[in-house]
């Protein structure tokens, strides 16, 4: 049966299956023997409740050790903190390397206007959404942002 490991607790994975069902799983011995973990995100075949197979990984990040990546949302302050720009082009830099959809969300925009941080970013077509602190409370699981 096809699952997604979900998370990995020890040598322990929890992964869902096609059907939505939960499982928690270990991986065979012959894993460890190649020296293949597996991490966060990949699609492995499972049977009583062993991890079989793991399929190809289309990406991979150390750290966090996940797979398979096809959204990365960044939330940045607009003020307190102060946002720390050269971080944040360094993580889209990377994301791009990847081949990874990105998203930025300017978080705390009614202490702080984000129009200018907003152009710049769409400038280079990277999507970016603001909310004030409020509002991003209400928004912050939309499904708008999170369709990948």
């Amino acid at each position: 049966m096809k699952a997604i490991i979900i998370q990995n607790i020890s040598n322990s994975y929890k992964v869902v299956d096609e059907n939505g069902e939960v499982h928690i799983c270990t991986a065979r011995g012959k894993f460890k023997k190649n020296e293949i973990i597996p991490i966060v995100g990949d699609r492995v075949e499972i049977e009583n409740n062993t991890v079989v197979t793991i399929d190809h990984r289309v990406n991979y990040i150390k750290r966090p050790r996940i797979s398979n990546v096809t959204q990365i949302v960044f939330v940045v302050s607009t003020k307190n903190p102060k946002p720390d720009l050269l971080l944040l082009d360094k993580q889209l830099s990377f994301a791009e390397n990847l081949g990874v959809k990105v998203v930025i969300v300017f978080n705390k925009c009614d202490l702080q206007d984000s129009k200018e941080l907003e152009n710049i970013y769409e400038n280079i077509r990277i999507q970016s959404n603001s909310y004030g602190s409020k509002k991003w409370c209400r928004y912050r699981y939309s499904k708008e942002i999170f369709k990948g």
